[in-house]
């Protein structure tokens, strides 16, 4: 019998794996090792393909009689002990690319030059070539010409692949500053008396960026589910929301409901907010004037609004920037402000309490077999069993988790979410801001490499720094980096 090549997901990623019926299940379990570093005897490895008994894959199935086919799906769930050694040609220092000096560890990821006040570019480029997802849609993008926006966006992949090929400290974007500015000319504004480029905002070429990509990374590839939606980046980053409007001047007024698509949360800033949760609860409820039928003229509506659906990647930016009105001045228009008050975000931001009544549903299994087993975790501490035992029954309590999950209702928190998902987010990149307004001063971008590992982008200049170091960003100074943007991403548990 011949071989098939089948894909098999695990830990978000899409494995290529040839697969030869009659070599029986061992052969494929070793295989998936050899990719993956999850010893045999932790796999868990479930057919996703019609025609395929449902469940975990036992030893005794008759493995030969199933109806094979290239690009049979499974899924694999165990936890890795690292990738087996294979021997490898030896390769100089000097002769690797850097990506590969990265994994080694013998340097750092390289900056990127700053062309004209482009630090708002770098910061978050910095931010989104960490999104393996989204460097997937990229590749899948036609080269051949079209648009300017086509053509940017075409231009990224090759800066992102640029960066990992370098063997500099640093790399030039400047075939993508000139198509980038081509395509967003407010990003081209020159500054007074032909001083240079003007700055710009970070949260303002995030949003223009993602809504440009958007028209063009429509190709569905292997690891972006796009469920509803009809290109990678509602896919990645997009968040349905349900939203009640209630009208306070008539209880007689029916309730509206309606819903919404973002593609990032806003943390609201005022005297009351000291943390992320809480400007993320602040923004999403408002206020809003609009007629009432009942009353028969304009009255005073609340919203609340509700996450039902979110994705891989949650990005959170910070008002804080905003328009003071100066009538007393000579020219009586106003001026930029930055509101510097602290507020800290989390390393780990649990967004239950944000979800729909649907969306918490969903989530709940999960978290309430996460919660049982910290409850069995600690028995078990106290009984002074060994850390073994506890590996396997946490394996088996997730495994059992994600099985009854599937079984209820077949539905997830999202595209490419995880059906074990609990409502945790990790963060893994922070887009900084030093300065009194956003017309001027310095962006730099903050990117997890492991655990308590990060690299901090000051344009081309590239540092190390750790956990504690990203806590300080919360603000409070002008006069230091206070954080603007949070990119967050679903945590695997």
């Amino acid at each position: 019998m011949s071989a098939f090549a089948v894909k098999v997901l695990w830990n978000r990623k899409t494995y290529d794996v040839k697969v030869d019926p009659s070599s029986g299940l061992e052969n494929m379990r070793e295989a998936l090792y050899q990719l993956t570093g999850v010893p045999v005897d932790r796999q868990k490895i479930m057919p996703k393909s019609k025609g395929f008994p449902k469940g975990v894959m036992k030893d005794s199935i008759d493995f030969s009689g199933l109806p094979w086919d290239n690009g049979v799906k499974f899924a694999m769930m165990g936890s890795s002990t690292g990738i087996p050694d294979a021997p490898k040609n030896v390769k100089f220092v000097e002769d690797m690319t850097s990506k590969e000096q990265q994994e080694l560890g013998n340097k750092k990821p390289p900056g990127l030059v700053n062309l004209g006040n482009t630090c708002y570019m770098n910061s978050t480029l910095q931010c989104l070539k960490a999104i393996p997802e989204l460097r997937q849609s990229l590749a899948a993008v036609d080269d051949s010409g079209g648009s300017t926006g086509k053509r940017m966006t075409s231009a990224l992949k090759g800066l992102f692949d640029q960066m990992d090929k370098s063997v500099s400290t640093e790399v030039v974007p400047s075939v993508y500053v000139s198509l980038m500015r081509q395509t967003f000319p407010q990003f081209a504004q020159m500054g007074p008396k032909g001083s240079g480029y003007s700055q710009q905002d970070a949260d303002e070429f995030f949003n223009s960026l993602v809504s440009e990509m958007s028209r063009h990374l429509t190709k569905k590839v292997d690891d972006v589910e796009f469920g509803p939606h009809a290109n990678a980046i509602d896919a990645l980053f997009g968040i349905d929301t349900s939203v009640e409007m209630k009208c306070t001047e008539s209880d007689e007024e029916p309730v509206v409901h309606t819903t919404e698509r973002l593609r990032r949360l806003q943390c609201k800033i005022d005297e009351t907010v000291s943390t992320l949760s809480a400007g993320i609860k602040l923004s999403l409820n408002g206020e809003l004037e609009k007629n009432s039928s009942v009353l028969g003229r304009n009255a005073h509506w609340q919203t609340t609004q509700k996450l039902h659906r979110v994705p891989l990647y949650l990005v959170v930016q910070f008002n804080r920037f905003y328009w003071k009105l100066t009538p007393n001045s000579r020219d009586h228009t106003g001026v930029n402000c930055k509101i510097k008050k602290p507020v800290k975000f989390p390393l780990e931001l649990d967004i239950h309490e944000f979800c729909d009544d649907d969306l918490k549903a969903i989530m709940k299994p999960a978290r309430d077999k996460h919660t049982e087993m910290l409850i069995a975790r600690a028995e078990r501490a106290t009984k002074g069993m060994k850390q073994s035992e506890d590996e396997n029954m946490e394996d088996s309590k997730e495994l059992q988790a994600a099985l009854n999950l599937s079984a209820t209702n077949g539905q997830t928190a999202g595209p490419g979410v995880s059906p074990n998902f609990r409502g945790i987010y990790e963060l893994f990149g922070v887009v900084t801001h030093k300065g009194r307004d956003s017309n001027s001063g310095h962006y730099m971008g903050w990117v997890k490499q492991g655990p308590d590992s990060w690299i901090c982008y000051d344009d081309e200049h590239p540092a190390e720094c750790k956990d504690e170091d990203i806590k300080k960003l919360a603000g409070e100074t002008a006069d230091w980096h206070i954080g603007y943007m949070a990119y967050y991403r679903v945590k695997e548990d």
